[in-house]
């Protein structure tokens, strides 16, 4: 998809919008792998079901298997989502 969104700059700004979403939804995606775990649910459950609902994104479905099992390769630089 292409979307115009007006002026210049503003590109980059919906670039760090979409990006401080994303570090939100795998915050929490991480608590939740956290706390199935916890309460004695299988967090790769938990993967499955996330990537079949409602709150599906297929972000959960290619890091949360790796989540799972405490594999954390880096793919995005922190001070990219510190901006």
């Amino acid at each position: 998809s292409r979307f115009y969104l007006g002026e210049v700059g503003n590109g980059a700004a919906m670039k760090l919008i979409v990006n401080m979403i994303m570090g939100s939804m795998m915050a929490t995606f991480s608590e939740g792998l956290l706390l199935s775990e916890k309460v004695g649910l299988d967090p790769n459950v938990l993967v499955e079901v996330a990537s079949q609902g409602a709150i599906n994104a297929p972000m959960y479905s290619l890091k949360g298997p790796s989540m799972v099992k405490s594999l954390y390769p880096t793919a995005f630089p922190l001070k990219h989502q510190q901006k």
